[in-house]
């Protein structure tokens, strides 16, 4: 431990402390806790008075901090069984709220933990800082532990703590100690530990299943970069989505979850676009050659098929290669990923009903298509499977190709300025397209202890 540091944090503290204590003395503060308790929707509010040393709240930083262990850019505290791990949240309308609650833990019987989305604990900010001290200098300190100016009384709302002194202080001092800027964690209780790579595909999980329905109106991502997360890349809104979030089953590939997150955390359709089209991108190699690898293996262990006649032989390159010539065409790969993946029933669900009235009514206004080529009804897709299937591949396609060339004289070329509106309408599409294909990637989670 860094009691150089750690000294430095009090210090500052106790300077801002100092500001609003009720009693001048230079070896306690008298602070002003405002008491809220709630029941049902009525909330009942009183004041109280508490007294704090200087050794008390020294003693408390040291305490917070020894308890937290930082493996693997997740934080641990293991006596209590405690597992934070960082990620950021951002705002659809791109507003700037400084708290959010803590909201109530969510039981997984399956994976048999607890989790909520909350505010980092002291611990684990002075852990975080410790760590990223020697790239922000004191600066950082001023910024995250000076307590706000304007702050008359620190609000208590656990109920429990009102009527047990000791409770109550240390709440205080853990609302006191509280670094400044939204830095929020997933907390997940677990009494039987896991190793670190376990919580961090859990978080990545569900990570995903949040974005998937809009969480409280806000977009997620996972924190892979601590010296960012000091920074202050996180911000929260205020309105909550009445939508709700399935406790992550599966394992989700993080490569895919990031581009996921990506095209969520914008609000540029392009970026957004181009984000999950490379999802689906991903797959335009292992999905044919998996294909390739199942003709292949039929026509070697037919009994119909000898090795050592040429004709046999030369009729299974013949074939292989008219394949792999096919499978070289990105929008034949695009059909074949399409094809592999695509649960109607699910797509539906991930669609309101404008939007599948865009896919079936609607010609993008930058792509020379025609209504035929690459409409679609959703409704009665599997009617006609592998048209619509075509017919989808194309619009996607054409789609991608506009936004991405942008050659003179072509007719499908996105204008940003002229053309937003329209590929907006075509972001949930591919949006639903790429969410069915990460869940149908996912697998069982591989805890280990």
């Amino acid at each position: 431990m860094d009691d150089k540091f750690i000294d430095i944090i009090f210090k500052e503290l106790w300077s801002g402390l100092k500001i609003y204590s009720k009693k001048d003395d230079d070896h306690c503060v008298e602070l002003n806790l405002k008491l809220e308790n709630k029941e049902g929707a009525k909330i009942e509010a009183s004041t109280t008075n508490i007294t704090l040393s200087k050794s008390e709240l020294l003693d408390y930083i040291k305490e917070s901090a020894e308890s937290v262990v930082l493996d693997n850019k997740i934080f641990l505290n293991k006596d209590k069984g405690l597992i934070e791990v960082p990620i950021y949240i951002e705002p659809n309308f791109r507003l700037m709220v400084r708290h959010v609650k803590d909201s109530e833990y969510i039981h997984d019987s399956k994976n048999k933990l607890n989790y909520k989305i909350s505010p980092i604990s002291v611990g684990a900010s002075i852990r975080l800082l410790l760590k990223e001290k020697d790239k922000h200098g004191i600066q950082l300190i001023l910024r995250r532990f000076r307590p706000f100016p304007y702050r008359e009384h620190y609000k208590i709302s656990n109920q429990s703590s009102m009527s047990n002194e000791n409770k109550l202080r240390r709440e205080a001092l853990s609302t006191i100690i509280s670094p400044r800027g939204n830095f929020f964690v997933v907390k997940i209780k677990d009494d039987n530990l896991k190793d670190a790579k376990f919580y961090k595909e859990y978080v990545n999980s569900l990570v995903f299943n949040m974005n998937l329905v809009n969480y409280k109106g806000c977009n997620f991502r996972i924190v892979d970069n601590l010296s960012d997360y000091v920074n202050g890349q996180s911000r929260v809104f205020h309105h909550y989505s009445r939508k709700i979030v399935k406790t992550p089953k599966l394992c989700y590939p993080k490569h895919l979850t990031d581009l996921y997150s990506a095209g969520s955390w914008t609000d540029n359709p392009f970026t957004a676009f181009i984000n999950y089209y490379q999802i689906i991108e991903y797959f335009f190699n292992e999905i044919p050659d998996n294909r390739l690898f199942k003709i292949v293996q039929s026509e070697i262990t037919s009994p119909l098929f000898s090795y050592d006649k040429k004709e046999d032989v030369m009729r299974l390159t013949k074939k292989i290669y008219k394949i792999r010539c096919s499978d070289m065409n990105e929008l034949n790969s695009l059909e074949i990923v399409l094809d592999h993946f695509l649960d109607i029933d699910m797509l539906k669900s991930l669609l309101d009903e404008n939007s599948e009235n865009t896919y079936k009514n609607d010609v993008p206004i930058f792509v020379s298509n025609n209504k035929k080529e690459i409409c679609f009804n959703i409704n009665s897709f599997d009617e006609n499977r592998d048209e619509n299937i075509k017919c989808l591949a194309r619009r996607i396609y054409s789609i991608r190709n506009a936004l991405v060339h942008n050659k003179d004289n072509n007719q499908n070329n996105y204008n940003p300025q002229h053309h937003y509106k329209s590929l907006t309408k075509e972001v949930p599409l591919i949006r639903a397209i790429a969410s069915s294909i990460i869940i149908k990637s996912g697998e069982p989670f591989q805890s280990e202890l």
